[in-house]
């Protein structure tokens, strides 16, 4: 089937070798077009098959944990008001995770806290905001109360780290490494609610967005320490494939989520 395709386009797809078949440089073009062959055709089936006939438009957008919490929600209680007749897919994952699916044209947007790796790709970049973070543990934790907290205060007691590779890990580890502490840790965990869990239930600490931060301790559900952190994260923006021209109603989103970014921006 290989060698039809060649002669049918006329030029050699792959070199084969005795230690293998590889792509040669119309090879990988082809097989990058043919994924967003496979992507463009994914997002055809969904608008097929939504309630309502082609007259839906669906908008798929993957976030993390930095942006989901509450740039995104709020963002989309926007959105609700603007448009209509419009569906909005959203997936949750590490930007490790959602970039694949962004470059394969699976997702429209990716709305993350972007580090080394997003910026290294070709894709269409637009910072939202600089997003800080800050430390976090139980209502009733031990440190709660405390003011002028010192970082060996802190590495006393179990953390909640980022995954590894994300951009708050590289910034913590960054922050742990100019303080010369080691904290104890047995659990990476990027999501929210599982980290608030576990940190309700024992005395581990988290960093957490400061504006998801503010929003559950107005609730009494987490503290938030005397611990100021240097702007080491990242800031939130959003990514899109640059072979992707977005609809109307996209564009409406971006806007949208513009407006919400300036809003917490204002409100810190």
């Amino acid at each position: 089937m290989v060698a039809e395709l060649e002669d049918m386009l006329g030029v050699r797809l792959f070199d084969r070798t005795s230690k293998g078949t590889f792509p040669t440089d119309h090879g990988v073009s082809m097989i990058r077009h043919a994924r967003w062959v496979l992507g463009d055709l994914e997002r055809m089936g969904r608008e097929w098959s939504e309630p309502g006939g082609l007259g839906i438009e669906t908008i798929a957008i993957g976030i993390n944990s930095s942006s989901a919490a509450y740039l995104v929600p709020h963002a989309l209680l926007r959105f609700e008001q603007r448009a209509a007749g419009v569906n909005v897919l959203v997936r949750e994952g590490s930007i490790e995770a959602l970039l694949p699916d962004l470059e394969t044209r699976k997702l429209d947007l990716v709305v993350a806290r972007l580090g080394a790796r997003a910026g290294g790709q070709e894709l269409v970049q637009q910072i939202l905001c600089e997003e800080p973070m800050c430390v976090c543990s139980s209502a009733d934790h031990p440190l709660a109360a405390r003011r002028k907290l010192s970082w060996k205060a802190l590495a006393a007691y179990p953390w909640i780290m980022p995954p590894q590779g994300s951009p708050v890990r590289a910034g913590l580890d960054m922050l742990f490494q100019r303080q010369g502490i080691r904290p104890s840790s047995r659990i990476e965990s990027a999501s929210v609610v599982n980290n608030m869990v576990l940190m309700d239930s024992s005395q581990a600490l988290s960093v957490v967005p400061r504006s998801v931060a503010a929003y559950h301790a107005r609730r009494h559900r987490l503290s938030i320490l005397e611990m100021e952190l240097p702007p080491v994260f990242g800031p939130i923006g959003i990514l899109r494939h640059p072979s992707l021209d977005p609809s109307p109603n996209m564009l409406a989103l971006i806007d949208c989520l513009q407006a919400e970014a300036a809003e917490m921006s204002r409100q810190r």
